[in-house]
């Protein structure tokens, strides 16, 4: 998959993103709050852009999203959390019985996980190895001492695909 640089939008594309946010919370500051009016809400502006502007068309994206927290604080909303990544443990299909700590299952779940990634394979791959080696249905219900039959076929596989086993310590 080819690399595309993240593209960044102008100031017209991010008002029309802005736009409807900022009036529909001015609408909801009206309603939950029955003394607030257009002039409280231009008074927000004012004091935003330190008195120069009264109207959210002329705000910089800065203070666009300045005007948009204080309104839904005002709105009672709760704050939007920040984007994290996903964690570890929220991998699609994950097998729950991974994170026991000091097992040499959590160990081989977690050779088999990496051998995954490093493949770019999902778990339903893992749970077809075991499928046809072990003959039992999922991962998470193969016998420990049978985990390193469906790593050995990871690896023999990883081979025959020429995956980046650099990282690997045996």
């Amino acid at each position: 998959m080819a690399y595309r640089p993240f593209k960044k939008r102008t100031d017209a594309e991010q008002w029309d993103i802005d736009r409807p946010r900022i009036h529909a919370l001015k609408n909801k500051v009206i309603t939950v709050r029955p003394g607030f009016s257009d002039e409280n809400y231009r008074d927000i502006i004012l004091d935003i852009s330190h008195g120069k502007i009264d109207s959210s068309k002329d705000l910089s994206a800065p203070q666009r999203q300045a005007l948009i927290t204080r309104l839904s604080v005002l709105a009672g909303e709760e704050e939007r959390p920040a984007w994290q990544p996903r964690d570890k443990k929220s991998y699609p299909h994950r097998p729950k019985n991974m994170d026991k700590p000091g097992e040499s299952r959590a160990d081989q779940l977690g050779k088999i996980e990496a051998l995954l990634t490093v493949g770019k394979k999902a778990w339903a791959y893992a749970d077809s190895i075991a499928r046809n080696i072990c003959k039992v249905d999922k991962v998470q219900w193969v016998e420990t001492k049978d985990l390193y039959k469906v790593i050995t076929a990871l690896r023999k596989q990883a081979k025959r695909e020429g995956w980046d086993l650099s990282g690997e310590t045996k």
